[in-house]
């Protein structure tokens, strides 16, 4: 049955046309950026950023969007694998200033979530400098780069890490597209002392899923247990877009209403090192999809020898914790990521959509209500004419209804999408956009049904 419905009216539309570390200069530089909020003060910040650098080093800043360029992440130390973009220690004090404001603005305030906990890692980097890791480590070695200009219109990637931190924030049309990958590692996973401050990062997180695996009857073990060592993450650098084609262990519709939000404040303890508005979205999104979502593990479920591992896969997130032994330090210390399955790198590279050679589209293209229980429309903003189709994909990637093409003429244009025959759940809705002279371009947003 094909779940895309368009109204009469909508058709007349397309042919009639019609806090431990604040840094001292913040506040005089960025006053401006003040005025705003969202990912309009995230471009003010980057502009203001930019206006402190010199060409060449904006140039070194600002590079193409490309998953080629994206996935250089790692959470190996610097001298292991390069990073695009401006390396911390090379900045000046106002420089830095500048670079690490618009960092903090883009993750989340709780205490040792989002910059908070970025601070402990950049210490616990230069803890290992000075005990034991040498010139490879230190609080200096981290990189910041724009994938494409920050823009409101346009599609970019904030982009900032390095040992243990990898942050790949993508924006389109002045929106969050995508907060994966996100990866955090550290080491010592034990409380430390630098720089006359003590930190234990990661911590939140291990406790977190060790409390939820804590809370599991013997036969919900039996279930969540997977086959195998795991020595650590599936899903760690250069392993992009190889999801699973099934899903292990024990899924949470099975769960009672306490376990269930055992695996939300997990999943939470990761999302909300994001900008709070934005945590706030993902977190409902993840919600929606908390029945379809599975819970699994290997090792011990206090998560604190080597081999010890921990996943949350549903339809849309994808967590995992894995437990190392050591580098510089002999204790255990743990790798972790959070990815989704739709929009890492903001999609860029999506198989399920196609869209890896795609260029994305910049024009305004929104639905509204989204989450939808029947209804959703879609708003279209087209800078000239041109041939457009959209299709929606579950979360497995399968077509599950197609829209006719149409031939739309340059101007606003909104669309009725039915879905009250869909099952609840998250969609993918894609638009293609075919121009006259022959190129494409594509754009997704996250359909929930409810």
């Amino acid at each position: 049955m094909n779940f895309l419905i368009f109204s009469l009216a909508s058709l007349l539309a397309f042919f009639g046309f019609d806090q431990k570390e604040t840094p001292p200069t913040v506040a005089k530089t960025c006053a401006a950026c003040d005025a705003f909020t969202g990912v309009e003060k995230l471009v003010c910040l980057a502009d203001e950023f930019k206006a402190t650098l010199s060409a060449s080093q904006i140039t070194t800043l600002q590079v193409a969007r490309t998953l080629a360029t994206a996935k250089k992440w790692s959470n190996l130390p610097v001298g292991m694998g390069g990073r695009p973009g401006l390396r911390f220690a090379d900045l000046s004090a106002t420089q830095l200033a500048a670079a690490k404001a618009l960092i903090k603005e883009a993750t989340g305030t709780p205490t040792s979530e989002g910059y908070d906990e970025l601070v402990g890692l950049w210490a616990a980097d230069q803890y290992l400098a000075v005990n034991g890791g040498g010139s490879g480590y230190g609080d200096g070695l981290y990189y910041i780069a724009f994938l494409g200009a920050p823009s409101l219109t346009g599609d970019w990637e904030l982009m900032t890490g390095g040992h243990h931190v990898a942050v790949a924030n993508n924006y389109s049309a002045g929106k969050l597209s995508g907060a994966t990958p996100s990866f955090r590692g550290i080491e010592p996973f034990a409380s430390f002392t630098q720089g006359g401050a003590t930190y234990q990062p990661l911590v939140q997180e291990r406790d977190s899923l060790a409390a939820m695996l804590a809370a599991f009857s013997t036969a919900e073990l039996v279930t969540a247990k997977l086959s195998g060592n795991f020595g650590d993450l599936v899903l760690g650098p250069n392993k992009d877009w190889q999801f699973p084609a099934t899903k292990s262990g024990i899924k949470a519709s099975t769960l009672s209403a306490a376990k269930k939000s055992l695996v939300l404040a997990a999943i939470k303890t990761y999302v909300a090192d994001m900008n709070d508005a934005d945590a706030a979205t993902i977190m409902a999104l993840y919600t929606a999809g908390l029945d379809e979502t599975y819970v699994s593990y290997a090792g011990n479920t206090n998560l604190l020898n080597q081999g010890d591992y921990v996943r949350i896969d549903g339809p849309r997130v994808w967590i995992e914790y894995s437990t190392q032994n050591g580098i510089i330090l002999s204790p255990k210390h743990p790798h972790s990521v959070w990815r989704d399955h739709q929009s890492d790198y903001g999609g860029l590279g999506n198989p399920a959509v196609g869209t890896a050679a795609a260029n994305q589209f910049s024009g305004k293209f929104q639905l509204f209500p989204n989450p939808a229980q029947s209804v959703s429309n879609v708003e279209i903003e087209l800078e000239k004419s041109a041939l457009v189709s959209i299709n929606l994909f579950d979360t497995t990637g399968k077509k599950v209804s197609t829209a006719q093409k149409f031939n739309m003429t340059a101007g606003n244009h909104t669309l009725s999408l039915e879905v009250q025959n869909l099952p609840k759940g998250v969609f993918n809705c894609v638009l293609e956009v075919k121009n006259g002279d022959g190129s494409s371009s594509f754009a997704t947003r996250q359909l929930t049904k409810i």
